[in-house]
């Protein structure tokens, strides 16, 4: 029987092979299974490689510590170590192309049997006899564990009464806790043979050193540990004076040197204009408070830092101290800054400061005001007075400024407006008259805040009253703010687009808080043919999340001393004279109710 058309095809179409979605899922389970079989075998592989050296380490311990059970007591001990002896502290084991470090301790050990040295009773010959203990470790090894031995030694014949020293090393952290697994570095070059030797504490935070060669500030201490901070001794005279000299071992005596390690923490200091734009490669000098010298003061960290483009400077490991920062760029002034510029860290800790920056111009005084509790109080009035010099800022607030209008510096203007008479804006003059009753305008740039995080308080300008003859609201002002950079709609002083600020220090309508973007419009006109209004500067004060709290900064100012006068609705009013000796000064001022 002949099969219809359609299933002919079907049949034949069939026996062409795999169709494309079948080879796929074929080259899935093949990837699959190739993959597990050649992480198995390397799995497999790296269990096979770590038994060799785990092999040839244990055979190398164990041939060490032969050794060692078979030499002179006398000579058990590490090269430049304490005790000395003629092992190497470290010593290289190749296994193929991989090498295995092992590295040998000998401590002499102080037995509680017969006295303790320092104890009671007390013990003249503390060496009873040494712990020899063996490490290998390979850092390269896959699957490789520490594998280690130890052993004791004592001597054949009596102890007798010791000629020597004894060093122990003490360390702590900042709370007084005994730090274990610390690495102590001590070095003493006028012992003969030198010593050169790299321990660590124990449980107790101990490192003993019994039965040392003796010396005079001979011994150099340096203790760290992974994550922590360090601490050392230094050689009388580098630093002056040194806090921690380093160690004296002397006849039968005991010398106990304490150090403090913590674990490190971390500071970021971010430089910003009042726009929040970055401040690069601004500098400044982080100072702790911890000496390791005096007479004069020597600090321990003292270190001059740069921002980087992002207006960053980042310190990872930076122990727990009490810290200043001062500024030391010639090109920009500290415009608002923490309460202090002192501040303490605590071990293990993060932290971020923020410094909003200024161009400098002349001299200039920063006014950082609190409450009693130290937190920063803004909207505080800080008038400052000096000879010719009478300036006010608020606390917390900013002023975006324009005071002359050069082309370029403003979007648009009307053609009867005169941008050009020397930083004041006023109608043109023809034929020596002004044309009366016509409105002339001009829009500013674009001011970008640089958040949306803010709030607008006064529009101010100068002169603050026009000459009678200009007419009644001669000068005229209205604003327009946004989110976008384009929707200008212009408004007055109560929201709408038909009213004008006609008074300097008129509030902003809160319709306008929550824009970054802000334009000015300023509208002049004349009654008379012979007088002319004009506008010599503009400001648009506000707070933003730029700006920082409890600030107010103050630059013109010449070397003398001013009267500066703080007062706060709520809180008693505070007048001081400051002298401003310095190109940059700052003062901190508590108010109370």
């Amino acid at each position: 029987m002949q099969l219809p058309k359609r299933l002919g095809v079907n049949a034949q179409t069939s026996q062409l092979g795999f169709t494309i979605i079948e080879t796929l899922i074929g080259l899935t389970i093949l990837s699959i299974v190739s993959t597990s079989i050649y992480f198995a075998y390397s799995n497999v592989l790296d269990i096979v490689q770590s038994a060799q050296y785990n092999s040839v380490a244990l055979d190398t311990i164990e041939s060490e510590v032969e050794s060692v059970r078979n030499m002179r007591y006398e000579d058990v001990g590490v090269v430049e170590g304490a005790p000395q002896g003629l092992l190497a502290q470290e010593k290289i084991i190749s296994v193929g192309t991989t090498d295995l470090v092992l590295h040998t301790y000998v401590r002499n050990i102080d037995d509680p049997f017969d006295g303790t040295l320092g104890g009671t009773p007390g013990d003249t010959a503390p060496a009873d006899y040494k712990l020899v203990e063996f490490q290998v470790t390979c850092d390269t090894c896959p699957r490789h564990n520490l594998i280690s031995m130890s052993t004791y030694i004592a001597p054949k014949n009596l102890e007798s009464t010791s000629r020597r020293g004894n060093l122990f090393i003490r360390v702590f952290d900042a709370a007084g806790i005994a730090v274990s697994g610390a690495t102590v570095h001590i070095t003493n070059t006028l012992a003969s043979p030198d010593i050169d030797l790299t321990d660590i504490t124990n449980t107790d935070g101990v490192l003993q050193l019994v039965d040392t060669a003796t010396g005079s500030a001979a011994y150099r201490v340096e203790v760290s540990k992974s994550g922590y901070s360090s601490d050392r001794t230094y050689a009388p005279g580098s630093p002056a004076n040194p806090i921690k000299p380093d160690a004296t071992v002397a006849n039968q005596q005991l010398t106990i040197a304490s150090f403090a390690i913590d674990r490190v923490s971390s500071l970021t200091i971010r430089a910003r204009d009042q726009f929040c734009a970055p401040t690069s490669s601004f500098d400044a000098l982080v100072t702790g408070a911890k000496n390791i010298g005096t007479n004069p003061d020597t600090p321990k960290y003292s270190v001059a830092h740069t921002t980087d483009a992002n207006g960053l400077v980042t310190l990872g490991s930076l122990e727990w101290d009490t810290y200043s920062l001062v500024p030391t760029d010639t090109a920009f002034d500290i415009a608002g800054a923490h309460a202090s510029l002192s501040f303490s860290i605590d071990p293990n800790t993060q932290h971020t400061l923020t410094w909003m920056t200024y161009a400098k111009s002349a001299n200039a005084l920063l006014v950082s005001v609190v409450d009693a509790s130290g937190q920063p109080l803004n909207d505080a009035l800080v008038h400052v007075t000096g000879t010719g010099y009478d300036e006010s800022r608020t606390t917390g607030h900013w002023a975006l400024t324009q005071t002359d209008w050069p082309a370029g510096s403003y979007d648009s203007a009307s053609a009867f407006i005169e941008t050009s008479s020397g930083g004041v804006l006023t109608l043109k003059e023809s034929n020596g008259s002004y044309a009366s009753a016509s409105e002339e305008w001009l829009i500013s740039n674009t001011f970008d805040i640089g958040t949306s995080s803010m709030d607008f308080d006064t529009l101010n300008w100068s002169p603050a009253s026009q000459p009678q003859p200009a007419g009644d609201n001669s000068l005229r002002m209205q604003l327009a703010a946004n989110n976008d950079n384009t929707t200008w709609a212009w408004t007055g002083p109560d929201g709408t687009g038909t009213s004008y600020f006609t008074t300097s220090g008129d509030a902003i309508p809160v319709s306008l808080n929550g824009n970054r973007y802000i334009r000015y419009r300023a509208i002049l006109k004349t009654d008379s043919e012979q007088i002319a209004s004009s506008l010599e500067d503009v400001s648009i004060n506000y707070a933003s999340g730029c700006v920082m709290s409890g600030q107010a900064y103050i630059n013109g100012l010449a070397l003398e001393t001013y009267d500066v006068t703080i007062t706060r609705s709520g809180y008693q009013p505070v007048t001081l004279s400051v002298p401003i000796s310095t190109a940059w000064e700052r003062i901190i001022v508590s108010l109370t109710p």
